[in-house]
């Protein structure tokens, strides 16, 4: 069944209209008698779907006979292995780090703004006087 409202009626009796079309009946709202929007029930939400276990079986190897002891050294082996490689990235001189990563950029500068070595700079020019200013001013 079909029903067409006014705007204002929709304004007024909205709470029940909204159950007349949660029941199945086509509500129309119209401005000025012309058609605007449609009010009708929305179709039952469907359940979840179940999760499936072993999504991520595929990563792991059947043939790996470790027992826990000797899979959780290796695991902190691992660990050390990426601490040591941290240590010595925060240890190593800039001119390595740069020679290491050479620039793929088409600009002259890093895409922070920054000279090509951070420690050398000096931060952006005044527009009074046109002198860089300096990080401690």
């Amino acid at each position: 069944m079909t029903r067409q409202v006014n705007l204002y009626e929709a304004k007024t009796k909205l709470s029940q209209l909204v159950e007349d079309a949660a029941r199945g009946e086509e509500i129309i709202i119209a401005k000025n008698g012309k058609p605007m929007a449609k009010l009708t029930v929305v179709a039952p939400a469907q359940a979840p779907k179940k999760r499936e276990f072993g999504q991520w079986a595929h990563l792991v190897d059947p043939n790996d006979k470790r027992t826990d002891a000797e899979w959780w050294r290796d695991w902190k082996a691992m660990d050390a292995e990426i601490e040591r490689d941290f240590e010595q990235s925060i240890n190593e001189d800039w001119d390595t780090y740069v020679e290491k990563w050479p620039d793929t950029s088409s600009t002259h500068t890093s895409s922070s703004g920054l000279s090509e070595d951070p420690r050398n700079f000096a931060g952006p020019r005044s527009r009074k006087s046109g002198k860089r200013k300096t990080r401690s001013s």
